[in-house]
């Protein structure tokens, strides 16, 4: 039974960060007609969101709020003991993006770096690693990058998915703080039999060459063996089923009273979702913050994002509450958690102009004076 409690830790920093270009969901009238996009705004929630471009991806977002905690709060680089980075989208089927980001970040080559594979999940998961690690007696600092480029495995001709789907990058920064007695814990749960309710079913190694081209697959609906899918349905019927069943025994295993709680972050799957597990697991609808109005869905950066568009919304601001966290969607994975913000340093959340150039055109340029030896 996958119960965890943790203490003495404390969450220090949340950044999050977005690329520039801003899509409006009515963008997609001319496409699919005025009174499908009013349907989904209404049923779905998202009327805007970000979205990145061919070159930026999910390592950039992230880097970019990480060096917004590293800069802001004057951390030494050297002093993050592990880099954990969680995603769906990374830059590569190997290496492992988060050994990439530790060169990028200038962090310390004592610093443990790995990828944690997951996306809707992925804060959760991504919190119970790092307070893993930071209740070993060689561990005092942890940060905790979570994102995805979800616009980038969806088909534009998907309108099932394409307004939904939007992209953003978010730090945490967790050190070990031994003069608190504030304890997290959590209930994890996978239901690995749903795992082709979401999937993008090829170019990993099971299936490594499908059909390029984008042709019809449903009605109204192009795409490429490379596109996600969803099976709408099944993804609804997990969502509003297992979700607060999960929440119910969580609840129930830990003693917790949601009414004690002061806020209710969920993933930002849809707003009809979202609405629907708060009323099934006694969640007031004034405690449950909503980004998924801007930002859309950002896979395993919708929780953070979330937190700092509320806490921060007009300026960087300091957060000083319990909260409930709560993360579910592909794999089918799913998790939640109660834990203490305090003295949090929460700031706005930023944009990304920048990306990583890693020259890769030229790498086989460099082993070619090896090849002729």
């Amino acid at each position: 039974m996958a119960n965890l409690t943790f203490s003495q830790y404390r969450i220090t920093a949340i950044a999050s960060s977005v690329p520039p270009a801003l899509r409006s969901s009515h963008a997609f009238a001319e496409k699919y007609g005025a009174a499908y996009v009013e349907k989904i705004i209404k049923n779905v929630g998202v009327l805007q969101g970000y979205v990145a471009d061919d070159k930026t991806t999910t390592s950039d977002l992230c880097e970019h709020a990480a060096n917004t905690i590293i800069e802001e709060l004057g951390i030494a680089r050297d002093s993050i003991d592990a880099l954990l980075f969680v995603s769906q989208t990374p830059d590569y089927i190997a290496p492992s993006t988060a050994c990439v980001l530790q060169e990028r970040l200038g962090l310390s080559v004592d610093c443990l770096a790995h990828d944690i594979n997951l996306a809707c999940s992925g804060f959760v998961y991504g919190l119970n690693a790092a307070l893993s690690y930071l209740s070993n007696s060689g561990m005092d600092r942890v940060l905790l990058l979570c994102g995805d480029t979800v616009s980038k495995h969806c088909s534009p001709d998907d309108r099932g998915l394409v307004m939904l789907s939007c992209d953003a990058g978010s730090a945490i920064l967790i050190d070990k703080d031994t003069t608190t007695s504030d304890q997290a814990c959590f209930k994890l749960r996978t239901m690995g039999s749903g795992y082709r309710a979401l999937i993008v079913p090829y170019g990993g190694y099971r299936h490594r060459h499908g059909e390029v081209a984008r042709t019809l697959r449903e009605p109204d609906v192009l795409r490429s063996d490379y596109d996600g899918y969803m099976n709408g349905a099944e993804v609804f019927r997990f969502s509003i089923t297992e979700v607060p069943r999960l929440v119910r025994d969580f609840k129930t295993d830990f003693g917790i009273d949601y009414d004690l709680v002061d806020r209710h972050f969920l993933h930002q799957a849809n707003i009809f979702i979202m609405k629907n597990v708060a009323k099934r697991v006694g969640i007031t609808e004034e405690k449950m913050p909503v980004s998924i109005d801007r930002y859309g869905n950002t896979g395993a950066a919708t929780i953070p994002l979330t937190i700092c568009d509320w806490y921060a919304r007009d300026a960087d601001g300091m957060a000083h509450e319990q909260i409930s966290v709560c993360g579910f969607g592909i794999g089918l994975s799913l998790g939640v958690g109660v834990l203490r913000l305090r003295d949090t340093r929460v700031f706005k959340v930023r944009t990304c102009t920048s990306h990583f150039e890693d020259n890769i055109d030229n790498l086989h340029n460099e082993t070619g004076s090896l090849v002729n030896l």
